[in-house]
């Protein structure tokens, strides 16, 4: 007797809402897990290195050499709700850096896999009359593994309280893909499941002009970035009972910049874990995957006391026809300096199929040296 998945028509649809046309399988993995990055403007995360969130280095595994400490990140994305009830990309991510070398492991997600989960939900078979035969759940999972290092850190000013240095990193990347839905309709239910790999690498340097000011120890913080992921590099496939579908592959570029103002010994802040700064941050990101045109996005953020992140951006996707705003907030707690908690909310455009997108996002990070340090 022949099946026959009505879910594939669906996946059709929707994933060219990601990338225009079919090329690519497992389109999934370009879902950025990140509200942070993502309210910048979609897939703006090559070159973010600030936040210490082990989410965002999705886009460029060379950043986890900036964050410092053990930090878990979890996000949920109700991917097209309006479309799909119980659809979900699902993710968790363990990291462990000292702001030299970083590395990064997949984590027990929402789904009870490791990494990221995209579920699509209790699905319906049907034989050729239209008689419902089974039901089944579907999804596909990316474990990502990620080391990064500092290549070298030069100081090329240092007096009076005054600095400038550089540096320059390098990441790479592992993604392990498991997937448990025929790219095309199947024969029958009992299909095995699809594994794949992919291999990337990663850059990012990093420029830092720090101006001691004279008024209450005050000071001044000027910060530019630019960072490239290659992602696939071997161009790998995902071997389907109907042949070798590729996996996504192409590159990510970004640059970003940060002006920090510490007001010092100036002011007295009611609460504990406020800072003394205020920060305005610019971030412009590009992606080309495979021969499709170029999409890009750029954002705003506005912090307050290292507490409260007002993010904006704008996302364009011409090959896909899907443009519009993006828009976020982060909230961020330290209990002594040592323990961080930090929650990001983000919306993104969601062409014809959705108005806009949702994503939450989740990090715990613990300053190990000081609690080893900690009398």
């Amino acid at each position: 007797m022949k099946y026959k998945l009505f879910l594939i028509v669906t996946l059709f649809v929707l994933t060219a809402h990601l990338t225009a046309g079919s090329e690519f399988t497992g389109i999934f993995t370009e879902i950025n897990p990140s509200a942070t990055t993502i309210a910048f403007g979609n897939q703006s995360g090559t070159a973010y290195i600030w936040g210490n969130n082990p989410l965002n280095s999705w886009s460029n595994p060379a950043l986890l050499a900036y964050n410092n400490g053990l930090s878990w990140g979890w996000s949920r994305d109700p991917w097209f709700e309006d479309i799909i009830h119980g659809m979900y990309l699902n993710s968790s991510y363990l990291s462990y850096s000292n702001r030299d070398y970083g590395i990064l492991i997949p984590m027990i997600n929402a789904n009870g896999k490791f990494g990221t989960t995209i579920d699509y939900g209790e699905q319906e078979a049907y034989d050729a009359q239209g008689h419902l035969i089974d039901t089944f759940n579907s999804y596909e999972t990316c474990s990502r593994f990620a080391v990064a290092k500092k290549l070298f850190h030069y100081n090329l000013l240092h007096n009076s309280g005054n600095s400038d240095s550089f540096t320059l990193s390098a990441g790479y990347d592992f993604r392990y893909i498991t997937s448990n839905l025929p790219f095309f309709v199947s024969d029958s239910l009992d299909h095995d499941i699809v594994r794949g790999t992919m291999h990337g690498l990663g850059l990012l340097g990093h420029f830092m002009h720090h101006q001691r000011l004279h008024s209450a120890n005050s000071s001044l913080t000027f910060e530019v970035t630019s960072g490239y992921y290659q992602m696939n590099l071997f161009k790998s496939e995902m071997p389907y009972e109907s042949g070798d579908i590729p996996l996504p592959y192409g590159n990510h570029f970004g640059i970003a910049g940060k002006i920090t103002y510490n007001f010092g010994s100036s002011i007295s802040l009611p609460l504990h874990f406020l800072q003394e700064n205020v920060s305005f941050c610019y971030v412009y990101d590009t992606e080309k995957l495979g021969n499709y045109d170029s999409e890009w996005g750029c954002g705003y953020e506005l912090g307050f006391f290292n507490t409260l992140f007002l993010r904006c951006g704008e996302y364009h996707d011409e090959q896909g026809h899907m443009e519009g705003n993006t828009s976020g907030i982060g909230v961020k707690f330290n209990i002594n300096s040592v323990v961080y908690f930090e929650y990001n909310y983000a919306t993104s455009p969601g062409g014809d199929l959705q108005a806009e997108q949702k994503k939450t996002d989740i990090m715990i990070s613990v300053d190990l040296m000081k609690v080893l340090t900690k009398k």
